[in-house]
């Protein structure tokens, strides 16, 4: 994969193409996935690395974009963050509020589109009905509680660690599973008197992902966003065994095939509840310079660091 400052096309840009200088951009899961080359039958090289971030217009390609220049706005959907300059057509950009500090704008795509998108669209949960997430102390698993407190139904988180409990429940997670002292299913099972939630999610995979499928009710629905423990779930045994709805969920797949309106529209939604502080994101903690990306990058793989890391290219 390439991480590199944009060189090509910055001189003379295409009448419907603007330059952002990015600002900030974090890496995250799916960014890595590329860059340890998994997927690679799918991702043509060269290619820049980079699923979102912030930057700044700062120059367009006709005169009818002027007002885009000097312009915060998230670059997504063409070439990857992972760069000092990204070239793009300027009616794909997200425009940020200004009320929006450029460290949350750079992470309002992957975690909180998901999130929204799978909350909102991806299953019908009622206000009696039970969503089960685990990595629940994950930047997304935070996202999910906030969610279920904004659209009405109730929140089990599943953990590894105590300490997370209270936290979490004072964010407002309903209940807490912690998976090293408690066995999640007979737990999940405990809280909603065996009917089992109405759906789940899996970020981890392996046998915690199954055992959440194994805690969805006749007729719900399991999703798995993610593979932190690098291997899937035992699908075989859910098709087999459960009668429930499992899929797996690509924000990609939605990215492709959405309209424009739509694009604009599940951000505008975002950036409301951002400014409505319905939906608070964290501060990045863990910040390096653009130039020491090799170094970030092993810092995001190493699993004892649990807060996100973040690009700077300021």
């Amino acid at each position: 994969m390439v991480i590199q400052e944009t060189n090509r096309r910055i001189s003379h840009l295409e009448e419907d193409e603007a330059l952002i200088e990015m600002m900030m951009a974090p890496i995250n899961p799916s960014d890595l996935i590329p860059v340890t080359g998994a997927y690679a039958h799918r991702i043509p090289l060269p290619s820049t690395v980079g699923y979102e971030g912030v930057g700044v217009v700062k120059k367009v390609g006709k005169a009818e974009n002027q007002s885009l220049i000097g312009k915060m706005v998230l670059p997504l959907r063409e070439e990857g963050t992972w760069q000092e300059g990204v070239v793009m057509k300027a009616n794909q950009l997200i425009i940020v509020p200004e009320t929006i500090d450029y460290k949350i704008a750079c992470q309002t795509y992957i975690n909180p589109i998901t999130a929204w998108l799978l909350c909102t669209r991806g299953f019908t949960l009622k206000k009696q009905d039970f969503l089960l997430v685990n990595a629940g102390n994950s930047s997304i698993g935070k996202i999910f509680i906030q969610l279920a407190n904004i659209l009405g139904f109730k929140m089990i988180s599943v953990v590894r660690n105590e300490q997370y409990r209270e936290p979490l429940k004072k964010l407002g997670a309903d209940y807490v599973i912690n998976s090293g002292i408690e066995n999640v299913f007979d737990a999940v099972m405990a809280i909603t008197k065996g009917k089992g939630v109405q759906a789940a999610i899996d970020m981890i995979g392996n046998s915690a992902g199954t055992t959440l499928a194994r805690c969805v009710r006749n007729g719900g629905d399991f999703r798995t966003i993610g593979l932190l423990s690098g291997r899937q779930v035992d699908f075989q045994y859910i098709a087999n065994h459960l009668t429930i709805t499992a899929k797996m969920f690509h924000l990609r797949h939605w990215s492709e095939n959405c309209s424009l309106e739509e694009w604009q529209k599940q951000f505008e939604t975002i950036f409301h509840l951002i400014d409505k502080r319905e939906l608070q994101l964290t501060f990045p903690q863990i910040v390096y310079p653009f130039s020491q990306y090799k170094q970030a990058i092993q810092k995001a793989l190493d699993p004892t660091v649990k807060d996100k890391v973040y690009l700077s290219f300021n």
